[in-house]
């Protein structure tokens, strides 16, 4: 908690203060520093989980970035170039090369991204399988920093979706005895997102301690549609409403968000497969999926199954 607060809290604080009220000497060194932080920025927006402080604290970030660029750029005129000692421009050296990096990681990270998003028509269009509530995706998007699903072929395009307090993170913080209750999306309704054929269910699994990951074993329902199965893991222990052979349709309840298996806190898990092996529902190909036509990626924001931030 602490790192994340340092990281994505003060450390962005500071470099805001000195854009917009550090007694600059030059412009080139103004430059430099506003590149660095908007480097920075775009990093600490773009991979970081927000939920960890308070997701909320994210569009106050944008917002506090823009007024400091916005309050030293009116005054910038007043900038009066002075003569700079030896150690100053190494300094405005060494920090303007530390910009360039930071910039450069940056756009790698812009291309590689793109890169990697598939055609539209490549990918399976899905119903948002949660309802009646704020969802942010902790786990989704077309690279490793932001998706630790993305480096297994049978996982790659997989989305991890949690539930947010009325204080923006992913826990209660306060007001609960119960570890997983305190999670607001434990215990919510999951929806088919789909019209097919449950090919397997499984269920009886205990629900994990937060922060303790149990085994790969977990409570599911899969559903084969098309060519591929839709997977939905980690669901909660005996809360299964379908079994095999079902047929459902989409947005029939299915079950509920639960914490077993390969999980260490309560969310839900859905990704599509095409299968190497019908027999093994986990050894296959994984698939490109989007809710509504769209492709989910990390701090996306939902209410009600619409996506309403980025």
């Amino acid at each position: 908690m602490f790192y994340y607060v340092v990281k994505m809290l003060i450390v962005p604080l500071i470099l805001y203060w000195i854009i917009a009220y550090f007694p600059f000497k030059s412009r080139i060194s103004w430059y430099i520093h506003a590149f660095f932080t908007s480097a920075y920025t775009f990093m600490i927006l773009f991979i970081n989980d927000w939920t960890e402080i308070s997701y909320y604290l994210r569009p106050v970030c944008i917002l506090l970035f823009v007024c400091s660029l916005l309050r030293k750029m009116i005054f910038l005129r007043s900038i009066k170039p002075g003569r700079l000692n030896k150690t100053t421009k190494i300094f405005i050296a060494l920090y303007g090369l530390l910009a360039m990096y930071q910039c450069l990681i940056s756009i790698l990270i812009i291309i590689t991204y793109m890169e990697s998003v598939p055609k539209q028509k490549e990918a399976v269009d899905l119903m948002f399988p949660l309802k009646g509530g704020l969802y942010e995706v902790v786990n989704g998007g077309m690279n490793s920093s932001m998706n630790y699903h993305f480096s297994y072929r049978s996982l790659k395009y997989a989305v991890d979706i949690t539930k947010l307090t009325p204080l923006g993170s992913r826990k209660e913080r306060f007001g609960t005895m119960d570890p997983l209750t305190s999670y607001p999306v434990y215990n919510d309704s999951v929806y088919s997102p789909v019209d097919g054929r449950i090919v397997e269910v499984m269920d009886g699994i205990d629900d994990n301690v937060p922060n303790v990951l149990g085994g790969n074993a977990a409570n599911m329902v899969i559903i084969n549609y098309k060519d591929y199965d839709i997977l939905l893991l980690h669901l909660k222990k005996n809360s299964l409403l379908v079994k095999k052979d079902d047929f459902v349709r989409a947005g029939q309840e299915l079950a509920k968000v639960g914490n077993s298996g390969y999980s260490s806190e309560p969310h839900l898990h859905i990704h599509a497969i095409r299968h190497d092996n019908s027999s093994d529902y986990f050894n296959g190909t994984s698939v490109p999926i989007t809710f509504h036509g769209i492709y989910l990626k990390r701090n996306d924001l939902l209410l009600d199954q619409t996506l309403i931030f980025r």
